[in-house]
């Protein structure tokens, strides 16, 4: 009894520690190189983070099969597509997926006769994936009968196509399909605990898209829930898949006149998928007035015009990397928002990316938006935020974000961890021995009580002849 209950206690303890899954991602940039003979360095700028492509990888079907899967917030769905629709991308290192090669595969169109599906060029179905359950990307997890969307070509309904990808919306939106929403299917098949999101950079261009649960709670060597923030974002009911929070104070530092300049306009979207920031018009005026245009008159700095489509023209201003430029200089932008408890900051080292000698300026005017900052990965690279989708909040570690392994609470936690494991093995120890002796000194008393009866019976026997 003692056993199993310590066996309980262990493996109850690893599901608690395990109620998250990890998603290991890369960008996917265009290659530098495809651009030098035209030296249109803006336009590679925004083909690469105008629609900026993060991946994983994914096994799906039995026998498992290794796709790529593209994490893209423009969609709310969960999807496996084909080839052609990624240009310059390897595939050669990644598996195909035909259905009728799974034994896992079932087209729930088929069976519920769910016509609408193939009038999109889609149709449902129920497969086997596996997905990573820590940050070593050892441990998978195999998660029977998820549904997600096939696409189809609406002249053949049969399943002899070969996928070569799979794409994974996450949304922010409180109206979601849950039939084809990977988290809240997650969430009703017990793998997680919440619609809890976290992306986790980890370099300039790699990190962890962690679903679930708070760091904290998984990870608590390295984040203090003590440190914990916490903010209401404006809840997304409708068609738009975004993250929208109003900051209580936007503004940029006047150094030469010692004074702050405050923008009208507090509302702020994230995107992640968003590899720079959209400025509103109000701050790229201002900019323009007390940094750049000194310098274009100078003729080191410019403005390129990016063209997408008719009307769609993109401003994105360059410079040239020399003496003169004093990019050290540069005004930064402050964002504060009081239940986060933090005054953020981008300053020239995030939002300047040096090419060819060049500095090109990662906050781009787009003169038909909605006028409103649109934060991508200079700012969620430099802070880690988590989303709880239910609650319609964001969360933010203060203190540098991540507690330092040397910092002194994180010492003593681990020392405490430790002594409360030694002290549990002891115990163990202790009790297993005890119970070891208890069952030997019955097994003496009862051998014992054996060979009286069997020596009292041997004296009746005796006695009778």
């Amino acid at each position: 009894m003692l056993f199993i209950l310590l066996f309980e206690i262990i493996f109850n303890f690893k599901i608690i520690q395990n109620n998250h899954v990890i998603l290991p991602f890369k960008e996917y940039l265009k290659d530098c190189k495809l651009f030098e003979k035209q030296k249109n360095f803006t336009k590679l700028l925004l083909d690469n983070y105008l629609d900026y492509k993060i991946y994983s990888e994914i096994k799906i079907s039995s026998p498992p099969k290794k796709l790529p899967l593209f994490i893209n917030t423009n969609i709310k769905i969960f999807r496996i597509k084909f080839e052609e629709q990624i240009s310059n991308f390897d595939f050669s290192k990644y598996d195909k997926y035909m259905p009728n090669e799974s034994v896992t595969f079932v087209n729930i169109s088929n069976q519920l006769n769910l016509e609408e599906f193939y009038f999109f060029g889609y149709s449902l179905i129920n497969e086997t994936i596996q997905l990573f359950q820590n940050e070593n990307y050892k441990n998978e997890i195999e998660i029977k009968n998820i549904q997600l969307y096939s696409e189809i070509k609406k002249s053949s309904l049969n399943n002899n196509y070969l996928y070569s990808f799979a794409e994974l919306g996450i949304s922010f939106s409180k109206e979601t399909n849950s039939q084809t929403n990977l988290l809240i299917e997650l969430k009703n098949l017990g793998i997680i605990n919440s619609n809890i999101i976290t992306f986790k950079y980890k370099d300039n261009n790699e990190g962890d898209l962690i679903i679930g649960e708070y760091p904290h709670i998984y990870d608590n060597k390295n984040y203090d829930k003590n440190s914990l923030m916490t903010a209401y974002i404006i809840p997304n009911y409708g068609i738009n898949n975004e993250i929208k929070i109003k900051m209580d104070k936007i503004y940029i530092r006047n150094e030469h006149i010692n004074s702050d300049i405050y923008f009208e306009n507090n509302i702020l979207l994230l995107n992640y998928g968003l590899g720079i920031i959209l400025s509103s018009e109000e701050y790229f005026n201002k900019i323009l007035e007390i940094f750049f245009n000194k310098y274009i008159h100078l003729n080191i700095c410019k403005i390129n015009i990016e063209k997408r489509g008719l009307n769609n023209n993109y401003h994105i201003i360059s410079c040239e990397k020399n003496q003169e430029f004093k990019i050290n200089e540069f005004p930064s932008l402050y964002l504060f928002k009081e239940e986060l408890d933090n005054i953020f900051e981008l300053n020239y080292h995030d939002i300047f990316e040096e090419i060819d000698n060049i500095y090109y300026f990662l906050i781009i005017y787009f003169p038909f938006s909605n006028n409103n900052f649109e934060l991508g990965k200079p700012f969620l690279k430099k802070y880690q935020m988590s989303y709880n989708i239910d609650m319609s909040t964001i969360h933010f570690y203060k203190n540098n974000n991540i507690i330092k392994n040397n910092n002194k609470e994180f010492l003593k936690a681990e020392k405490k961890n430790i002594i409360y494991l030694f002290n549990l093995i002891i115990l163990f120890v202790i009790l297993a021995f005890i119970y070891y002796k208890k069952i030997n000194h019955k097994k003496r008393k009862l051998r014992k009580n054996e060979l009286n009866e069997t020596f009292k019976y041997s004296i009746q026997i005796d006695d009778i002849h």
